[in-house]
């Protein structure tokens, strides 16, 4: 926790693994449930339309609130801190968080949920394979050919390349030129 900010406002942390209940709903307090009945999961974000459930007063240290997905018997608890941060960073239609992607957390050893900032919610793609030099070279050669093509559309009025000023000849010949490396 960070001396500078209070607990309450602590952004909580992405535990090693996460009690869900029989319905697949978090479990806000381990210990206030029978240990056979908790399955254990690896935290994965997840897409879900939830609907608010309960908010339990919001006061005190149990300052939480609860959301229930719309199409099962699943809760989800959400600290009462960022419940602002949902409500703005979501579309609600007809009281349901639409197209949101959750993530569990921990705080204060409590677990809950959280919305997935808008960056983390982007899908990072893997780095491309290298291109091989074939590859390189045609796509530069692409590249030079749109070049080429602007520097007419700009500069000929339509006319045939043969036709163009000889400074314009000579700048085309030159884009075209193929280095071997």
């Amino acid at each position: 926790m960070s001396p500078a900010r209070p607990a309450h406002e602590q952004p909580g942390a992405i535990p090693a693994s996460v009690p869900y209940d029989e319905y697949g709903g978090i479990i806000q307090d381990p210990a206030s449930v029978d240990p056979d009945s908790i399955d254990w999961r690896k935290p994965t974000p997840f897409p879900a339309l939830l609907r608010l459930h309960h908010t339990n007063g919001l006061r005190g240290s149990a300052r939480h609130v609860t959301w229930r997905d719309v199409y099962s018997p699943a809760t989800y608890p959400m600290f009462a801190d960022d419940l602002p941060h949902t409500i703005r960073g979501t579309v609600i239609d007809h009281g349901v968080i639409a197209s949101a992607v959750w993530v569990p957390i921990t705080r204060r050893g409590r677990y809950g949920i959280s919305l997935k900032t808008f960056h983390e919610q982007e899908e990072h793609l893997p780095a491309p394979a290298p291109a091989s030099p074939a590859e390189e070279s045609a796509a530069r050669y692409i590249d030079r050919e749109h070049v080429v093509q602007l520097i007419r559309d700009t500069f000929s009025m339509g006319e045939p390349e043969e036709d163009l000023p000889p400074d314009l000849k000579t700048l085309i010949r030159h884009i075209r030129e193929d280095h071997q490396q």
